[in-house]
């Protein structure tokens, strides 16, 4: 490899050509590696820890390094991934990212790639669209739910004006952790962050939301937003999102749908029922890496009405007074937005659903609820098992009717057999394993081999 940091054609061949061949060959692995590896040994830290050589290094040897490196840690590539929310990664938007990143355009402002931008705001409509948001509504590709959680904040302060110090935000205790953290972020004072008990079905309790409301109003505080979700990381579980919504207009608060994790079921007749009520949202965290199956980075923000997100976010400096003004077609994203260089995310999501089509993402998404169904069904067939609440979309919520300790020794056992991963919670104060199907490289097969890890694990 050259030093010359502009390769020439050859080399830009050469190092492709085995960076592919790299690719190709993970890939073709997959299916028989484990899904998860030991704990990464501290002469392995040491040796991928050195700093940057003055010198060139061969690339085979650094691709020889990269091996080892992926060899620790949790397989988030691999269909027996079934912990947290999966990513799927599909190669197709990994292209995408690649194309991107070697145009390299800037798409910060209306004047760097007009025509990516317009591509991108293409697939904000088409996302806009699929929740029922009126014409006017638009939004911003960002690096995942929680700078999304992070916007919607904000631009919800802003209906407040600077003097937000009376404003109170409302969320679930099943609700992600991002939620609370970006009101902090945000500078809305620990004590003004209410947080609302689940009711019986997990969901927030409404009632309880209500209460809470009045008694705010009433000690002259300012209700700000109500954040609820749209598919808990914990169960998978849905809000009650319209009835979230009337208490939301009936005192003038802003409603964010916190859907990073389920949005994007919204492509399927099931998926668009148990949403009901999204598209009365002032705004809508999507994550397209998540249930659009995209490589890690590319979540998104939906707004009911822009000019409330430009009113929040716009700002430049004097050497930004070339750039046009933000047009609804070709928008300025850094003034929707915390980030002023951004990739163009638009292009690896573009790309992907232009050649696999829509209806593709929804086959998938279907598999994905027909998995969760028959995984539920069947383990609710066993006397030792309890389901933790009906699965709305596609996380499996379980525990071991003998308590704690056994269920504790189900998920040590399914994650020490290599032939899937899972990861826990705890729901009423009770140790809780969770199965979340989320890949196109999940199979049936994966699904029936963590049910049998479950059986072995319970006969001893």
């Amino acid at each position: 490899m050259p030093e010359d940091l502009e390769l020439d054609p050859v080399g830009r061949r050469d190092l492709a050509d085995a960076a592919f061949n790299y690719a190709e060959e993970y890939l073709n692995a997959l299916p028989g590696t484990p899904a998860s590896y030991p704990p990464i040994t501290p002469d392995l830290i040491s040796r991928l820890a050195v700093p940057p050589a003055e010198e060139a290094r061969p690339l085979p040897h650094l691709l020889e390094l990269l091996s080892r490196a992926l060899e620790s840690g949790i397989d988030t590539s691999s269909g027996k991934f079934l912990s947290y929310i999966p990513s799927g990664g599909i190669y197709s938007a990994a292209i995408g990212r690649l194309l991107g990143a070697v145009t390299n355009r800037y798409t910060g402002g209306t004047h760097g790639a007009p025509g990516l931008i317009a591509i991108e705001a293409g697939v904000v409509r088409w996302m806009c669209g699929l929740f029922g948001l009126p014409d006017d509504s638009s939004g911003i590709l960002l690096s995942g739910g929680s700078v999304a959680n992070l916007t919607a904040t904000v631009a919800a302060r802003s209906r407040l004006g600077d003097e937000f110090a009376h404003g109170v935000v409302y969320t679930s205790e099943r609700a992600h952790h991002s939620v609370t953290k970006a009101a902090r972020i945000a500078g809305v004072h620990p004590n003004r962050i209410r947080i609302i008990a689940a009711d019986a079905s997990l969901r927030l309790d409404t009632g309880l939301l209500e209460k809470t409301i009045a008694a705010d109003v009433a000690a002259g505080l300012a209700p700000m937003m109500i954040a609820v979700s749209a598919g808990t990381t914990d169960t998978g579980t849905v809000d009650p999102l319209a009835a979230c919504a009337r208490i939301a207009e009936s005192i003038g608060a802003w409603l964010h749908v916190d859907a990073a994790y389920g949005g994007f079921f919204v492509l399927t007749e099931r998926g668009r029922a148990r949403l009901n009520g999204i598209e009365m949202a002032d705004s809508i965290t999507v994550d397209a890496h998540k249930s659009l199956f995209m490589p890690f980075g590319i979540g998104g923000l939906l707004v009911r009405d822009e000019s409330q997100l430009v009113d929040s976010l716009e700002g430049r400096g004097s050497y930004m007074q070339d750039v046009p003004e933000h047009g609804r077609e070709v928008p300025n994203y850094f003034a929707m937005g915390p980030e002023l260089t951004r990739p163009p995310r638009g292009l690896e999501v573009w790309l992907a659903l232009n050649l696999h089509g829509v209806e593709a993402f929804r086959t998938e998404l279907d598999r994905m609820l027909d998995l969760t169904a028959w995984t539920a069904r069947v383990l609710a067939d066993l006397p030792e098992i309890e389901v933790i609440a009906d699965p709305e979309l596609s996380i499996v919520a379980f525990r071991s009717t003998a308590g704690d300790g056994t269920t504790r020794a189900i998920a040590r056992h399914m994650n020490d057999s290599g032939d899937v991963h899972v990861s826990s919670t705890t729901v009423d104060e009770r140790f809780i394993v969770r199965l979340a199907f989320l890949s196109q490289r999940t199979t049936a097969d994966v699904a029936r081999r963590a049910v049998e890890l479950i059986r072995e694990a319970l006969a001893g």
